[in-house]
């Protein structure tokens, strides 16, 4: 692609006002002044559409805290499709433009989906937030997901990591999604910000449901499957692993209350679908004899699904979420050794 090469080799100069200029003209487009800062003009329609037009970011009140190089700007952002067909053509769309960057520059260094919120305090848009990062010591490309579809972000690589890093305070809600690097020499110097955790099980509920809403729509646009356990510590046991998320193109949980013994409420009674009545659709390394049923993109209830995993643990016992993990092998996806911020558990000790 050749926008995403030029892109790459663009000299930003500090992201100062006339070197951002400079690159944008290099481009071909037009800078032009105006009272909320400078419009980006590419050319007629259908560029000349606002959801075609590219933009950039100024340092403002929500980025100031994090610049320190003296930029001006902290992201020039160019919309690259805009397709049909909802949060699934947006998800597919995005999966094609990043076989095509991966094919021209190699695998990214950093992948994951943003969650709430995103850099900056960014809302996340609705249909869900993968991203793609091509990291470099002064600039990143990213891919990322626009609300209208893929975009491509050229950004100086300190602000972002900056606020990233500063998320890592502790407090409810800090951080979401999930966060995967590569064992690259382009992430020397990499931080990875700590998790927030919570022993509130309505604070775990709202944010497991965030985390599953439109979790298919960005392991689809990734190209990549998640797939692991819940291990749960219920009184009288030594934390077996209750429930296996499996999610490629779609999304499915299994139960498996099995090994706890007799007694057990009827899982049937918090929505949970036996297999006798309806076998799983999925391919889970846990033969298990209750699921959620299968979800594609844009299908998911994720407060439905986390109100009944959270039902179904505080039924059996288990006094807070700070006594779930992750099953040991839960960060490793494919090259990418992942964080689940927004699910705020740790991998099983």
């Amino acid at each position: 692609m050749e926008l995403a090469r030029r892109l790459r080799e663009a000299e930003t100069g500090g992201w100062s006002g006339p070197a951002l200029r400079a690159v944008v003209e290099g481009l071909g487009w037009q800078w032009q002044e105006g009272t909320s800062g400078p419009r980006l003009v590419t050319g007629p329609a259908p560029d000349a559409s606002p959801r075609w037009t590219p933009r950039l970011r100024p340092v403002d009140r929500f980025e100031k805290d994090y610049v320190h190089g003296g930029e001006e700007y902290v992201g020039l952002y160019v919309p690259v499709a805009l397709p049909e067909g909802g949060a699934a053509g947006k998800a597919a769309a995005f999966r094609a433009v990043a076989e095509v960057l991966t094919q021209e520059f190699g695998p990214a260094s950093i992948m994951g989906a943003y969650g709430d919120p995103g850099p900056f305090y960014d809302s996340a848009p609705l249909w869900g937030s993968p991203f793609l990062r091509w990291r470099e010591r002064e600039n990143t490309l990213e891919l990322h997901a626009g609300e209208h579809g893929p975009e491509l972000l050229l950004q100086p690589t300190d602000p972002v990591e900056n606020w990233f890093w500063r998320q890592g305070h502790g407090e409810h809600y800090a951080l979401g999604g999930f966060f995967g690097s590569r064992r690259d020499p382009a992430n020397a110097g990499l931080g990875f910000p700590g998790r927030w955790r919570t022993d509130d099980w309505d604070v775990f509920t709202h944010t497991l449901g965030d985390f599953l809403d439109t979790l298919p729509a960005e392991t689809h646009a990734l190209g990549i499957e998640l797939d692991f356990g819940f291990h749960a510590l219920v009184p009288g046991t030594y934390g077996p692993i209750l429930f296996h998320l499996l999610c490629g193109d779609r999304l499915e949980i299994i139960y498996d209350p099995e090994r706890l013994g007799e007694g057990v409420t009827d899982p049937a009674s918090f929505g949970w679908i036996p297999q006798a009545t309806r076998p799983a659709a999925l391919d889970h390394w846990l033969e298990a004899p209750y699921h959620s049923g299968d979800f594609g993109i844009g299908e998911v209830d994720g407060r439905r699904l986390a109100r009944m995993m959270v039902a179904t643990l505080r039924d059996l016992g288990v006094s807070s979420p700070k006594d779930l993990s992750l099953t040991d092998h839960a960060q490793s996806v494919g090259d990418y050794h992942v964080d689940y911020y927004g699910l705020t558990l740790q991998e099983n000790p």
